[in-house]
């Protein structure tokens, strides 16, 4: 049994695999306001109940997915997550992964298609304080572990990490990869202390990045993608 509760799907039959719980309690986690995807066109609330990997997979090839997002929550404290992996990719369907990558190994670095690497901040003291756990291991095992397959996200919500924090993140990928991407995901407001940001001030950081620096930072608009939910 996987920790996976709950899947949706967007038009390209792409689908986002969500699984249950962390090893860090980001402050501002979207899955405080819901544990059910907040873009999806039509959320049925349930009592949570796991599927097995076979489940997914009939629930994918029935609804035509030939690619899916692993996040949440965060997939790598599954302990079926490698079993899973190597699944869809015997049936040929595509695996990106979102993880804060403390417990990212070589085994799921090889398995995935993409990895999307979430770093809230390099400040260590300011990651403890926003996500209850310090990052060394998870930049550790970037480090060691970083290939073509990684891309980035952090959040933004000024002004605890806002823009600067921004920089500070896009200089750092730039030492490990040319021209590394790195996603900007404005704030769902979920906690008083980061508000969400104006869009014209996102905007013009990511701008700031894009011509100062060897990063193609940019941000998924709101209506670019909307989620049907698969199940439950």
């Amino acid at each position: 049994m996987t920790h996976v509760y709950h899947i949706t799907k967007f038009p390209d039959l792409s689908s986002y695999l969500f699984f249950y719980g962390c090893n860090w309690d980001c402050e501002f986690c979207i899955l405080k306001k819901s544990k059910y995807d907040i873009h999806a066109e039509k959320i049925e609330t349930r009592r949570i109940r796991f599927l097995s990997t076979d489940e997914i997979l009939k629930i994918l090839k029935d609804n035509g997915i030939n690619e899916v997002f692993l996040g949440g929550g965060e997939p790598t404290i599954d302990p079926s997550l490698i079993d899973l992996m190597e699944l869809l990719k015997k049936n040929g369907i595509k695996i990106n992964i979102l993880t804060n990558g403390e417990n990212l190994n070589e085994k799921i670095v090889y398995l995935a298609d993409r990895i999307a690497f979430s770093i809230k901040t390099l400040d260590s003291k300011k990651n403890i304080d926003i996500t209850g756990r310090d990052n060394k291991k998870s930049l550790e095992n970037l480090e060691k572990l970083v290939n073509e397959k990684f891309s980035f996200e952090t959040v933004y919500s000024e002004p605890i990490i806002g823009c600067q924090n921004a920089i500070e993140i896009s200089e750092y990928i730039s030492k490990f990869l040319k021209n590394p991407v790195l996603r900007i995901d404005m704030m769902i407001e979920v906690s008083p202390r980061f508000p969400r940001p104006d869009e014209n001030d996102v905007d013009s950081c990511i701008k700031y990045i894009n011509e100062k620096m060897n990063v193609r930072a940019f941000r998924i608009k709101s209506k670019e993608k909307r989620a049907v939910q698969v199940y439950p």
